[in-house]
């Protein structure tokens, strides 16, 4: 049975690498990609400048005589952007801390639904309500506002689109450094109601929930005026011939007992592979196979430490002589020999360091303090 475990520990481990370096290589080629698409834009933004600079100067030294440009292929592209310039590029998550930290971090306090003003480009001054945030590029989408016209390939139009045109006019998202928030106040004095920008925004105290949800308000400082969040439109659902009816679904088609188990051992052979490395729940008579298959190894395990073979009968002989023997003492003769051995050594020694015998009993000894 332990060999099935470390088996299945060694499958799940193996498993768990391959996820690791799939991710891994996930990560890499989604950094390409965007790396990729960064340089494309950069590119066909510098093209396009490059471009603009060059018509302008010819529609000045030229005036009347000026070549068209909205001819040909451009006829009805001329003054519209990529598709890939429609967006941002993705920031880093320090960058994106940093940006998003004047509205509230983590908590952002804009979020879809809410009135903005655009403070920067053609619609600066404009109100609109916002259709989406990205957090990652610290950027959102404002309905009506900064619409850009956006050339769309011909592979990329269907033959059942209804809209055949190769422009398209969206919304480009604007960072969200350059919106503020738009919130009717009333003036206690004269009792009008009227829109207000918001410049400043903090957030209340946070509760986290137990589900990993998070709750706070947002609050306009100096004034302690709690702005609530837009109200969001409840979903509507179409029903459809392949649904399931209520009536189904409702029915009990089982009862658990206490006799029987709430699900039959054989659903784990439906969900997981009976045979498949991977699986931790084994039936009482697998395991039972299995213990006794190591019982066995176990017990011809003892048997082989018990068997004497003629290796283990020589090196018993030779442990029973040496205990024979005894611990061996040292003779008188022993002793002298080895200490003429001694004094034969460190003479050389002392030799060979130019030392003679008087000299060395003469100098003091150094004792460490």
């Amino acid at each position: 049975m332990q060999k099935v475990i470390k088996r299945t520990v060694l499958a799940e481990r193996q498993y768990a690498r391959k996820v690791a370096k799939r991710k891994d290589n996930n990560q890499r080629a989604w950094a390409k990609s965007n790396r990729e698409q960064v340089l494309f834009s950069r590119r066909d933004e510098t093209t396009t400048i490059r471009s603009g600079r060059q018509s302008r100067r010819e529609d000045y030294e030229l005036g009347p005589l000026a070549p068209k440009r909205d001819v040909g292929e451009w006829a009805d592209k001329y003054g519209t952007i990529n598709s890939q310039r429609t967006r941002g590029d993705l920031m880093e998550r320090e960058k994106v801390k940093k940006e998003l930290e004047p509205f509230g971090g983590r908590f952002l306090n804009i979020v879809e639904g809410d009135r903005v003003v655009l403070l920067e480009g053609r619609d600066k001054g404009k109100i609109g309500k916002i259709r989406s945030v990205d957090k990652r590029r610290a950027e959102c989408t404002v309905e009506g506002l900064n619409r850009v016209d956006v050339s769309v390939p011909s592979w990329m139009i269907q033959k059942e689109d209804p809209d055949q045109r190769p422009i398209r006019t969206i919304e480009k998202p604007v960072p969200i450094r350059n919106v503020r928030l738009v919130y009717p106040l009333t003036d206690e004095t004269t009792g009008q109601t009227r829109d207000v920008i918001v410049k400043t925004l903090i957030n209340s105290k946070i509760w986290h929930s137990k589900d990993g949800g998070s709750q706070w308000h947002r609050i306009i400082p100096g004034l302690n005026i709690k702005v609530p969040w837009p109200k969001k439109e409840p979903t509507v659902y179409e029903d459809h011939p392949i649904d399931t009816l209520r009536l189904e679904v409702e029915t009990k088609t089982f009862v658990p007992t206490l006799l029987t188990p709430p699900m039959p051992r054989s659903v784990i052979d439906e969900l997981r592979n009976k045979f498949s490395v991977f699986r931790t729940r084994h039936e009482p008579e697998y395991i039972e196979a299995k213990m006794a298959e190591d019982m066995e190894k176990e017990e011809k395990k003892k048997m082989a430490a018990l068997m004497r073979t003629p290796l283990k009968e020589v090196n018993r002989r030779e442990r029973k002589l040496r205990k024979a023997k005894g611990k061996g003492k040292l003779t008188p003769e022993m002793l002298e020999t080895i200490g003429r051995m001694i004094a034969t050594k460190k003479q050389l020694v002392m030799d060979a360091a130019g030392v003679s015998q008087e000299t060395a009993a003469a100098q003091p000894v150094a004792v460490a303090a």
